[in-house]
């Protein structure tokens, strides 16, 4: 039995008491009143307000540095749910997982709610008034003041921490009064902003120093890309932008499209990771000999741009010489249309990878340097410099934004002490975490929903963060903050405004909007579209510097009983910043399927020669010399995919406030324990990080892994609603169907048809075609050649559809509440294992099992073809959730939590918060279409194809979900229905599902890889 399991040993007098009790308590509330609720309508009705209506506003996503452009539906003055903006240039309308799930951030009870000194919440005034005076003396002793964060998007927060440091030239006047040139803030004589990213590319923008002189991060067009090489670079997962790379990278893929284009995709990395999955091809190798790999393409395209190279040892490569041929050739014949993209944080394999981009002509085409991105600007070796200044004392003002170095740092436990030594620290976190309990005074910020910003995460694309709400607390942006201790106190929407009309204002885009002539006018438009282009400055980039290469230099190779520690962040809570999100918790791991833990990711191999199997307990010893300093307890994993050398570990876990999950699923007799042993969900894995040099590194070598003898289960949902036919009662000849189909994109251009058995509908059922379609006829086509299995679309469900969060036990027992699921399939390949995602949802069938066996006919067809489900009817009988092949029912157990009344505020009013004891499953946003339908009713005119589209498609980057009228042969449905891809999981069942799928399409020859399977 597990452990978690002792503390449970009922006796059966003990259960008879207790259950005979819960009925008597049961009978007596069912005796009772139902409390009364009031309703209260407007006081002051807003200007424009339609109770029960809904406004749409354009705002930035604040849930990671990328500056996705966003819409925020607001429901009578509260945001209920986020969605794409089409209109920004980058995102293109597409949302993640950790954006569709900020709104329930903004709820968020644990929220500080005022300012804090010393631990005690104070007024503003107090707060402002006593760090005036602090900044007063520091300023005269010429005390040292810093100012540690995040990168800043936002052109407007930027300059004013500048001013704020820097001082400025004079003061702001007020509009239409001359400016007060006597009364400047003066800054400080020593004063520094350091950036840091938790998650740094610090080792890419260095690299770009060297190599072209200025210190940026490129702008990556991976849809002008024909030849797409990924090097430990998730760039589909958490590596820099992930919405925009997705949106691009799906451009380059259309094996259908005027004209057909199918960009080759090959991914070199140690762990499997969501990038790796999309691959037309994945070859593991070590995170050491990245450097070697480059090296040897480096060398062999340099042979044929007839570039002279000195003769070097590059050692034997990690991977065959006769496919580094092949792709050097592929890589070569595409140069111009090519690109390389390297996570490493190594400085040399970052010049490498420059190198390999130089020659294959990208920069300028496929890599631009003139319009860099702005997301990651964090700077180690600065970082590195103020972490040795704090030791050494020499720090009077600490100012901390928008990180947590107490818990993001490996010297985090050193830092814990030393922040209390420095006379003045401020932190603008918006929870008591690590860092802000450490500090004097603690000035939350707003949530990016409260609050007037702006960003441009790239240069040239400005967007204008407007808020959804007033602020439910006593808190305030940052920028105020600073205004208020310059003594220039000014609201951020003034402070926004004013730097768009004096900075952007004048570099506008002309000739693109004719309307935008004055500044009253450019303002509105950004506004109201969320994003405005301008004339950005190029940076001073020179030629490539070819002295800066150094091929010969590269990390020996380890020894085979040498195991490498990979730290790596997860699409969910990334560097640990969303671990306070139930959703994100509960959200399965795209790759893995694990919820609510983080765990030791081992190789099949590595793994049988521990001895351990899944959920056993293991220890990872890391450290320096003999001594191995630091230590971490986790349950194992074993990963496909995954090279033998590596043990991998998610960071983002083990954050303070994560506590208060230990009582969200339902207290009953059989409940386990929802966190883990040190009362946290996960373990944080950030003490493990190492400095090498003056760089962050994300891998450990010479770890040792020790089996400890304890067994944790993990909360995987792969293995949920499996159905395996005993070997006894299987049908001789019968083989296991294929629910992912696949075809080479080889075999594809040869014969649109894939190969292999039709899957035809039978020519007749046992029931009658009782199901006529005079009008509309609802279904869904998902395209799984642009899948990429982000999870976006499970979230956005989530927030769309009140779906409930049921924690990590009921999560052990299937009992996870989601509507839609992302299955994950492996297959074994040629070298390694390939890997295919696919959304499963209800289908909604014509013929629905569910329908035949529900003896109160709960659920029921529609005339447009939707499967309803009755919830007043509804016995809980679970027949239908028995007879659905698809396995998408979901029953309700328990009457989860719903007591936070803060938290309810991001319920959607639009769909039913269901009770206990009653089935749900996808109604395909049958609120959306009721909306959509009265809208057009309203205006008077026909629906129009894709007005409605339901939360899983709108979030979606890769646009791979269409959903419309199947009866329109015009519609965008219909015609993919159409497509030689299209086929139907399961259609041999005669159950004429609505749902259907487009065959993924790989770009390979023909009888590369294999067949899927779970």
């Amino acid at each position: 039995m597990c452990d978690d399991h002792k503390k449970y040993d009922w006796s059966r007098r003990e259960f008879l008491e207790a259950s005979g009790f819960g009925l008597f308590l049961a009978a007596l509330a069912g005796c009772g009143r139902a409390p009364v609720q009031n309703a209260f309508g407007y006081i002051q009705q807003p200007e424009g307000a339609v109770p029960g209506g809904t406004d749409w506003i354009a705002t930035v996503c604040g849930a990671c540095p990328a500056g996705c452009g966003v819409l925020a539906k607001n429901r009578d003055g509260r945001p209920i749910k986020l969605e794409g903006n089409p209109q920004h240039p980058l995102s293109q309308g597409g949302l993640c997982a950790a954006g569709q799930a900020a709104v329930l951030g903004l709820y968020d009870s644990q929220r500080l709610q005022s300012p804090l000194i010393a631990g005690k919440p104070a007024a503003w005034d107090r707060v402002d008034n006593e760090i005036r005076a602090r900044l007063k003396d520091i300023r005269a002793r010429g005390g040292a003041v810093r100012f540690l964060g995040e990168t800043v998007i936002g052109p407007t927060k930027r300059a004013m921490i500048r001013r704020f440091l820097e001082g400025e030239t004079s003061r702001p006047g007020i509009e239409g009064q001359a400016a007060d040139e006597g009364a400047h803030w003066k800054g400080f004589s020593d004063a520094r902003h350091v950036i840091y990213d938790s998650l740094s590319a610090s080792a890419l923008l260095d690299a770009h120093r060297l190599t072209h002189g200025v210190r940026l991060l490129p702008q990556y067009r991976l849809g002008e890309a024909d030849v797409i090489v990924g090097l430990d670079a998730d760039f589909m997962g958490a590596w820099i932008s992930p919405v925009a790379f997705t949106a691009d990278y799906r451009r380059g893929r259309e094996p259908e499209g005027q004209p057909p284009r199918m960009s080759y995709h090959v991914q070199f990395e140690s762990r499997m990771s969501l990038t790796g999955a999309c691959a037309d091809r994945r070859l593991a190798i070590p995170p050491e000999c990245l450097g070697t790999l480059l090296n040897h393409l480096a060398v062999r395209l340099a042979e044929k741009a007839s570039v002279p190279l000195e003769k070097i040892d590059l050692g034997r490569p990690p991977v065959p010489a006769a496919d580094l041929d092949r792709l050097a050739d592929r890589l070569w014949q595409a140069r111009g249309r090519s690109v390389v993209l390297c996570g490493s944080q190594d400085v040399k394999i970052q010049v490498s990878a420059n190198f390999v981009n130089h020659l294959l002509d990208a920069y300028g085409a496929t890599i631009l340097l003139d319009r860099p991105s702005h997301v990651k600007q964090g700077d180690d070796r600065r970082l590195s410099a103020l972490v040795r200044e704090i030791r050494e004392g020499k720090v009077a003002a600490l100012f901390i934004a928008g990180a947590n170095p107490v818990y993001e740092l490996p010297e985090g436990g050193e830092l814990k002490s030393l922040l209390r030594r420095i006379p003045l620290t401020v932190s603008f976190g918006s929870h008591l975490d690590e860092t802000a309990a450490m500090a004097r005074y603690v000035c939350p910020e707003s949530h990016f929903l409260e609050s007037w910003g702006d960003a441009e995460p790239a240069a040239g694309v400005a967007s204008v963060a407007q808020p959804a709400l007033r602020p439910l607390g006593d808190t305030r942006p940052l920028i105020e903050s600073l205004a208020a201790w310059m003594d220039r106190p000014q609201s951020a929407y003034e402070l926004v405004r004013r730097h768009w009309e004096e900075s952007i204002f004048p570099r506008r885009a002309k000739g693109k909007d004719e309307k935008a002539d004055t500044f009253e006018a450019f303002w509105e438009d950004a506004a109201a579209r969320g994003c405005a282009e301008f004339e950005a400055e190029a940076p001073a980039v020179k030629e490539f510097a070819r002295e800066a290469v150094q091929l010969g230099e590269t990390a020996p190779e380890q020894p085979i009983d040498n195991l490498t520690l990979l730290l790596y962040p997860t699409v969910a809570l990334q560097d640990g910043r969303h671990a306070l999100n139930p959703w994100l918790q509960e959200l399965p791991d795209p790759v893995s399927k694990v919820t609510w833990d983080n765990y030791a990711s081992l190789s099949r191999a590595t793994a049988a020669g521990l001895g351990v199997e899944d959920g056993d307990v293991i220890r990872i010893a890391c450290g320096e010399g003999e001594e191995k300093n630091v230590v971490l307890e986790l349950p194992a994993l074993i990963q496909p995919g995954q090279h033998d050398r590596v043990v991998a570990v998610a960071l983002g876990y083990g954050r303070r406030g994560t506590e208060r999950f230990a009582k969200l699923a339902p207290d009953w007799i059989e409940a386990r324990p929802l966190v883990g042993p040190n009362g946290l969900v996960g373990t944080n894995a950030a003490p493990c990080l190492a400095w090498e040099g003056e760089t962050l590194r994300y891998r450990r070598n010479g770890v040792t892994l020790t089996k400890t003898g304890e067994k944790r289960p993990l909360a995987c949902t792969q293995q949920h609603h499996e159905i395996a036919v005993p070997p006894r009662l299987a049908t001789p000849g019968a083989g296991r169907r294929p629910m992912i189909e696949e075809v080479a994109l080889s075999a594809y251009r040869a014969h649109p048809q894939p190969g292999g058995e039709p899957t035809g509908e039978h020519g007749a059922g046992l029931w009658p075609d009782d199901h006529p379609y005079a009008g509309k006829r609802w279904g869904m086509v998902i395209d799984l050649a642009r899948c990429t299995g982000c999870s976006a679309c499970v979230v956005a469900c989530q927030a769309e559809n009140n779906v409930p969060v049921v924690g990590r036990d009921e999560v052990r027992r299937s009992r996870e509440m989601h509507w839609l699921r992302i299955d994950r399939y492996y297959s074994e390949a040629a070298d390694g294992v390939d890997t295919a995602h696919q959304p499963m949802l209800c289908h909604h069938c014509e013929n629905a099992p569910c329908e035949n066996v529900c003896p109160v006919l709960a659920t029921v067809h529609s005339e447009e073809g939707l499967n309803q489900q009755v919830y007043n009817r509804c016995v809980g009988t679970r027949y239908c959730a028995n007879n659905c092949p698809y396995k998408v029912r979901r029953f309700n157990w328990f009457r989860y939590a719903r007591d936070d009344r803060r938290e309810n505020l991001a319920l959607n009013p639009d769909v039913t918060v269901r009770s206990r004891g009653v089935m749900e499953k996808c109604s395909f946003c049958a609120q959306r279409i009721q909306e959509a339908r009265l809208e057009a009713k309203r205006l008077d005119r026909e629906l129009r194809d894709g007005e409605i589209q339901p939360a899983c498609q709108q979030s979606c980057p890769a646009q791979a979900i269409a959903f419309g009228d199947l009866n329109d042969p015009k519609s965008r449905v219909a015609r993919l229905a159409a497509s030689s891809r299209y086929y139907q999981v399961l259609s041999e069942l005669n159950i004429r599902p609505a749902v259907g799928y487009l065959r993924r399409v790989r770009n390979r020859d023909a009888g590369e890889g294999g067949m899927q399977h779970g």
